[in-house]
């Protein structure tokens, strides 16, 4: 997950990978700090990551606070793993996380970046 500051007044642009390690926790295969992918199952053609189904949609939240309860933030969601947002206050530090769902339901987020609005 990565966040910058937008190419326009009052953006963030933001990016992310569909995720690597299943809703156990427990990465499938890594060497070292890098994270491999799961194998893909049997007849599948994506990794067994996404707990067998599926990625359906992301959920990007952003908000002004780490606690993500402030009154400046939102939520929206994403088939791809991209997004830009719009309509932030300018010179604003914005706290963003994601997290991919699929038909079995929502997975945990992916951890949190902070970025100041342009």
């Amino acid at each position: 997950l990565q966040a910058v500051p937008g190419s326009s007044s009052g953006t963030v642009e933001v990016a992310w990978q569909r995720p690597k390690v299943p809703h156990h926790s427990i990465s499938c295969f890594n060497e070292g700090a890098v994270v491999k992918e799961c194998p893909t199952p049997y007849g599948g053609s994506l990794p067994a990551s996404d707990g067998g189904e599926a990625i359906s949609e992301y959920e990007l939240e952003y908000n002004e606070r780490p606690d993500f309860l402030g009154s400046d933030g939102g939520r929206k969601t994403y088939t791809g793993v991209h997004s830009v947002l719009s309509h932030l206050y300018s010179e604003r530090t914005y706290y963003i996380r994601v997290l991919a769902r699929n038909s079995i339901g929502s997975g945990k987020y992916i951890g949190t970046v902070s970025v100041q609005a342009t």
